[in-house]
């Protein structure tokens, strides 16, 4: 069903089952899965690619250009949403800064109203943004990962699978996987009940916190040198805590990693 007040370009293939609502906008090059659902008010600008099954609440906008001054985006670019992915009200998703690139957003995702996702950013499957959380450009989001409200995360920055932010947190470094962070850049703990819930068997969540422990325990050496030394000796037991491990040495941006509370 196409509302009358929409505007959409006439290249785009609009599905039977799809819903379009009032006074939303589809410009030229838009793609749009099966049962896509839009709202009103939305803005689907032009490279934008929406799944099957995805939601596009009101007051939407995807595929504005990057917010980056001083420079020209007279260029294709675009937006990726995935299959049953749901967009709130206010939502901004913006396209990639260069061209023919997409800035991406995975299966299955919940962002929540008036979270943002900045310009070339990877957010992975299952992953949500409660309100008002904001990426910046170049970030990365590893699946399952929740970013709670009013969360903010610098460009460059590399989250990990199952990781916690916590509400109002700044984080300016590397997020390991399957850690809780509150506060800047402050590292609380393991997201236990996170990885309970995800069924993960006890000896894999044993072993991670045995990696937990070699990194961020002891004596003073960096945590990048800690993790490459227990990888090393191989004193992971299982592929989890090897992803854990491996976290610390396959980040090529040179941000840090979020650290432990001084006691």
């Amino acid at each position: 069903m196409i509302h009358p007040t929409a505007l959409i370009d006439t290249s785009v293939e609009v599905p039977d089952d799809c819903v379009i609502g009032a006074f939303s906008v589809i410009e030229r090059g838009v793609r749009l899965g099966r049962r896509v659902c839009i709202g009103e008010h939305a803005v689907i600008k032009s490279g934008t690619v929406l799944g099957d099954d995805v939601e596009v609440h009101a007051g939407v906008v995807l595929g504005d250009d990057p917010q980056i001054v001083g420079q020209r985006f007279d260029f294709e670019s675009g937006v990726v949403i995935g299959e049953r992915t749901v967009l709130r009200e206010g939502v901004t998703v913006h396209r990639a800064s260069q061209p023919h690139q997409q800035t991406r957003v995975g299966q299955d995702c919940l962002l929540m109203a008036y979270s943002h996702v900045g310009h070339d950013t990877v957010v992975g499957n299952h992953c949500i943004l409660t309100n008002l959380a904001l990426l910046a450009g170049c970030v990365t989001v590893e699946d399952y990962a929740f970013l709670s409200g009013s969360s903010m995360v610098h460009q460059f920055v590399h989250i990990g699978e199952s990781a916690f932010v916590s509400g109002n947190a700044e984080i300016t470094m590397h997020i390991p996987p399957f850690v809780t962070v509150l506060g800047r850049n402050v590292v609380s703990n393991l997201n236990l009940v996170g990885l309970q819930r995800r069924g993960f068997p006890s000896a894999e969540i044993s072993d991670i916190k045995q990696q937990y422990r070699a990194v961020y325990g002891g004596d003073s050496l960096s945590f990048k040198n800690k993790a490459q030394s227990a990888l090393e000796k191989g004193e992971f037991k299982t592929g989890r805590g090897r992803q854990f491990l491996e976290f610390f040495s396959n980040q090529t941006h040179d941000r840090g990693f979020v650290y432990p509370k001084k006691r």
